[in-house]
C-alpha cells in the first residue's frame, strides 16, 4: 500500500478502536466499515478535507452560525446516482442487482434521514432528529441526458477489491458537485469481510461518494424474490452508516472514551457495537447503541441526533453545497426517438488483431425503440454499419455482439455511433456515441523488443514479465525504488517468430499514472518503432506481440551456428564463406548487456564464457543493420 506518513498515521491512532475490535472479533463480526482507513490514505494528499484541524474550524464555525440563524432551513433534496458494476450478469442476478434493490436503499435512507414515523427509521428518543435531508434519483446525466440515476456498468471482470473499486469510482463518477456517488459491486480480496466505505467531505473529486458490497446494499423489508442481501445487514443501514460518513460524521466510538466524534448529544463509546447490546455501558454513560454510525445490527440502528443534524446542514452548506442547488434531479422534456449506444465490454483476442466489442443499445424515448442503426469504426477509418433490431421501453436496454473486428495492432480507439432510431433522426445527440481505447496485438518484424519503463512514485509496487507463447518466462524486473523515476531501459532479444506477452503489475492496483507520479511504459521494436505505451491501469496490463519474422538477412539465417551448445568454456560463432558479421552483443536472462565485440577476424568470433554463471543467454549477432539472436546455455 501507500506511504503512511505521520499525519496519516496520527489520523489512523484517533480511528483506532474500530480497528482493534473488528480484528478481535474477526472470526465472529463483520469489519464493518473501511472509512477511517480509506480517508487516512486521503489525507496526505488532501490535508484540508476532513479529518484535519482546518476542516474542523471551518465547519465548527458554519455549525455556530446555523445555530444563530432564525430562519429554518428546508428540507435539502440530494440527487444520486448509483453505480452498479457487474461482470455481464442478467440483471437482478449476483452483482447486476435489480432496480427494486437498488430503489430499496434510497426508500431505507429517506426513512432514516427523516425520522419517518410508521417507519424502521422512527425513533421517540429525546435527542432523535429528522436530519431533512432527502434522496432522489438523478433524471439527467451530467451530459444532459435523461437517466433513471442507475448507471450500470459492466466492468469485464469477476469481482472487486479496493484499487479496483477505486479505479471504477474515477472511470464512472458523475460530478460530485451535483451528486451524490454509490457504488455497488462484488467485493472480493483485500475487501473480503469489509461491508462499505465512504470519502469524507473535501477529499479528490474522482472517487467521492459511497461503495457497498451488493449483499449489503437495499433492505430486505422491501424484497420483491430477487434480492441478494446478507442478514443482520440486510435492511439497507450499511449505505444509512456510510452516506452519514459522506455528509460529514464520524463513529460514534471516535476515539474511544477520550476522543469523541465532535458532536455533544452523542455519548462517548470505548469501542465498536456489535449485535444489539441494549443498556450497555462504556465511558461512564450507557451507549447510544441505536446510533447509525455505531457497528451494531441493522435492525438496531434508528437514530440520527440533533447535534449530527447540524453537522450534516453544515456539510451541505459549506463542502457540499452544489448539491443543494443541482438540477441532477429535474426531469428532461420527453421525445419520440432517443436510442444510446455505449460499449459494454471490448475483449481483445490474444496475438491477434481481432476484437470482439460488446455494446449496449437503450431506450429513452417515449416511443418504444424497434430499430436503430449502429456505425462502428477503429480510429476512424473503415465504418461498418450494424442493424439493429428489437423491442424496447423506455429505459430498457439490449447487448449486442458486433462482428469480429480486424485491428491493425497497436494502441487503437473503437468508435461506436447511433446514425438513426426508428428510421428516422435521433431526438438526442448527447447519447449518440462511444469510444473506447484497446491494444491489439500488432504484427512486427524484429529481432528484440525494448522496454523503457519510468516508476511512479511507488516503485516498489510494481513487476513485469515477458513471457513467450509457451508461457515461458523469458525475461522479468522489478520492484524498483519508491521516489526514484529513472527511467529502466530493458532490451528483450528475440530467439524465434511467434507470439510474445509483456505483463505489468502493480501490487497496489492504481497503475504507474498519474495520482501517484507520472510512471510510464513503452515497447518499441528495433528499429524504434512503438509496439505499445501506456501506463494507466489498475493491477495488471498485458501487450501481446506478434513477431512474424526476425527481419534478418539470409546469411545471417541460413548460416549461423553456435558450438558447442551447452558450453562450459568456449562458444563458437561459425559462419560459411568467410562472411563475417560486423558485432555481436551477450544478454542475460533480464535484457541486460554482459559484453560487446566489434568482430575483425576468425579470432573474435570463439566466446569465453567461463566467467559467465550458469543459465540461459542471448548472443545477438549484427551484420549490415541487420541482426539475429540466439540462446545458448552456460553449464
Amino acid at each position: 500500500m501507500k506511504k503512511i506518513t505521520l499525519t496519516k498515521l496520527l489520523f489512523i491512532l484517533f480511528c483506532i478502536p474500530s480497528f482493534l475490535v473488528a480484528q478481535q472479533k474477526a472470526s465472529q463480526e463483520f469489519t464493518k466499515c473501511l472509512t477511517d482507513t480509506y480517508n487516512a490514505e486521503l489525507l496526505e494528499e488532501h490535508p484540508n478535507m476532513m479529518g484535519s484541524e482546518s476542516f474542523r474550524q471551518q465547519l465548527n464555525s458554519k455549525i455556530q452560525e446555523l445555530a444563530n440563524s432564525p430562519q429554518r432551513r428546508v428540507v435539502v433534496e440530494i440527487p444520486l446516482v448509483v453505480h452498479v458494476l457487474h461482470n455481464g450478469e442478467p440483471i437482478g442476478t449476483g452483482a447486476n442487482i435489480s432496480d427494486a434493490q437498488v430503489l430499496s436503499q434510497i426508500t431505507v435512507m429517506n426513512e432514516d434521514f427523516r425520522r419517518m414515523i410508521g417507519t424502521p427509521g422512527y425513533n421517540t428518543h429525546a435527542d432523535g432528529a429528522d436530519v431533512e435531508v432527502e434522496f432522489v434519483m438523478a433524471q439527467r446525466t451530467p451530459d444532459g441526458c435523461p437517466t433513471n440515476g442507475i448507471n450500470r456498468v459492466n466492468i469485464c471482470q469477476d469481482g472487486t477489491n479496493q484499487a479496483d473499486v477505486q479505479f471504477w469510482k474515477s472511470q464512472t463518477v458523475w460530478n460530485r458537485d451535483l451528486y451524490m456517488n454509490m457504488w455497488s459491486s462484488k467485493y472480493v480480496g483485500d475487501l473480503a469481510g469489509i461491508l462499505g466505505f465512504a470519502q469524507f467531505p473535501g477529499g479528490p473529486a474522482a472517487t467521492d461518494g459511497v461503495s457497498a458490497g451488493h449483499t449489503f446494499f437495499g433492505s430486505s423489508d422491501y424484497d420483491d424474490g430477487s434480492f441478494q442481501l446478507s442478514p443482520p445487514y440486510d435492511r439497507g443501514r450499511t449505505m444509512t452508516h456510510e452516506v452519514g460518513h459522506y455528509l460529514g460524521l464520524y463513529h460514534t466510538f471516535q476515539g474511544g472514551c477520550g476522543g469523541g466524534d465532535d458532536v455533544d448529544d452523542t455519548p462517548a463509546v470505548d469501542s465498536a457495537n456489535y449485535g444489539c447490546p441494549t443498556g450497555h455501558v462504556s465511558c461512564g454513560t450507557t451507549d447510544m447503541i441505536e446510533n447509525y454510525m455505531d457497528y451494531t445490527d441493522d435492525t438496531c440502528m434508528n437514530i440520527f441526533t440533533n447535534g449530527q443534524k447540524a453537522r450534516v446542514q453544515s456539510v451541505l452548506s459549506t463542502f457540499r453545497s452544489g448539491l443543494a442547488t443541482s438540477n441532477g434531479a429535474t426531469p428532461l422534456s420527453p421525445v419520440d426517438n432517443d436510442a444510446q449506444v455505449s460499449i459494454e465490454c471490448l475483449t481483445t483476442i490474444p496475438c491477434s488483431s481481432d476484437i470482439n466489442p460488446n455494446i449496449k443499445v437503450e431506450n429513452w424515448g417515449s416511443t418504444t425503440l424497434t430499430s436503430a442503426t449502429i456505425s462502428y469504426d477503429i480510429d476512424g477509418n473503415g465504418a461498418a454499419n450494424y442493424n439493429w433490431t428489437g423491442s424496447l421501453g423506455y429505459g430498457e436496454y439490449d447487448l449486442v455482439t458486433l462482428p469480429t473486428i480486424t485491428a491493425s495492432g497497436g494502441n487503437q480507439t473503437l468508435n461506436v455511433a447511433v446514425t438513426n432510431a426508428n428510421g428516422a433522426a435521433d431526438g438526442r445527440t448527447c447519447n449518440n456515441t462511444d469510444s473506447k481505447s484497446f491494444s491489439a496485438s500488432g504484427s512486427f518484424s524484429t529481432t528484440e523488443v525494448r522496454l523503457t519503463l519510468v516508476p511512479d512514485d511507488y516503485g516498489s509496487e510494481t513487476t513485469w514479465q515477458f513471457k513467450d507463447e509457451n508461457d515461458t518466462v523469458l525475461f522479468s524486473g522489478g520492484p524498483y525504488t519508491d521516489d526514484d523515476s529513472t527511467p529502466v531501459n530493458e532490451v528483450f532479444p528475440l530467439s524465434a517468430s511467434g507470439c510474445y506477452t509483456f505483463t505489468i503489475n502493480d501490487s497496489f492496483g492504481d497503475g504507474i499514472c498519474c495520482e501517484w507520479g507520472n510512471g510510464s511504459y513503452e515497447l518499441r521494436t528495433d528499429d524504434d518503432a512503438i509496439i505499445f505505451s501506456g501506463g494507466v491501469f489498475a493491477s495488471v496490463e498485458d501487450t501481446s506481440i506478434n513477431v512474424s519474422s526476425l527481419s534478418v538477412e539470409e546469411f545471417v539465417l541460413d548460416n549461423i551456428v553456435l558450438y558447442p551448445n551447452p558450453t562450459n568454456s568456449v562458444l563458437n560463432i561459425s559462419v560459411s564463406n568467410n562472411e563475417l558479421p560486423d558485432s555481436y552483443s551477450i544478454y542475460n536472462m533480464l535484457g541486460q548487456t554482459i559484453a560487446t565485440k566489434q568482430i575483425s577476424s576468425n579470432a573474435d568470433l570463439s566466446i569465453n564464457s567461463s566467467q559467465l554463471s550458469n543459465g540461459m543467454y542471448f548472443v545477438k549477432i549484427i551484420k549490415e543493420g541487420s541482426s539475429v539472436t540466439l540462446p545458448f546455455i552456460k553449464e
